[in-house]
């Protein structure tokens, strides 16, 4: 199905579509995506992963911080925190609608207005199930050599990473939605 993004690549080489369902609806799942970033509330993914192997410093958040829930169009999404090799870098948000989509670009190194990968968050309300939280990655043509290569040698690890973030923001936005609305108890 077309998702908001799709039309930054329109003749795509690559796209992998992941999906979960999260008992919460979508305006408690939204303030999760909004914090994301390696210098704010991690990637909700394995620390192990980003801490040990990749030294980020990465501290992922169980609770919403509401002096992160101000990500705008333009802002970056950091994948790796000031003082890192290479400094703080990550996707820009190039598209979001509250509570339904966050559009991030993907493309370090491209020629000015020229998009080559996405990474793209969309929230379905599924009525009494909660949320369908789809992340939509799209890699196209004017991808450098180089980034290519590392895509299909880290690909494997990129799934199960996308798999544990979508996870991960699950468990915290049903956690989130039991804590606001706790069971009600017989009277």
């Amino acid at each position: 199905m077309p998702l908001p993004g799709d039309e930054l690549i329109p003749r795509p080489d690559e796209v992998q579509t992941m999906a979960v369902t999260v008992s919460a609806p979508p305006d408690e799942v939204w303030p999760w995506l909004l914090q994301m970033g390696v210098d704010r509330a991690g990637l909700y993914s394995y620390t192990w992963v980003e801490n040990w192997l990749l030294h980020l410093g990465v501290e992922n958040a169980d609770r919403i911080h509401p002096e992160w829930q101000d990500l705008q169009v333009g802002d970056v999404v950091a994948f790796t925190p000031d003082g890192y090799p290479g400094g703080r870098r990550g996707p820009r948000v190039v598209g979001m609608e509250s509570g339904r989509h966050l559009v991030l670009d993907l493309s370090p190194g491209a020629a000015p207005g020229t998009v080559t990968g996405t990474w793209q968050f969309v929230l379905r309300d599924a009525g009494d199930a909660g949320t369908r939280l789809l992340l939509r990655t799209r890699s196209g043509p004017g991808r450098p050599v180089g980034l290519r290569l590392m895509d299909f040698l880290l690909r494997p690890g990129y799934l199960v990473m996308d798999r544990a973030m979508l996870v991960g923001i699950k468990e915290r936005a049903e956690g989130g939605a039991r804590r606001r609305h706790p069971p009600s108890t017989p009277e």
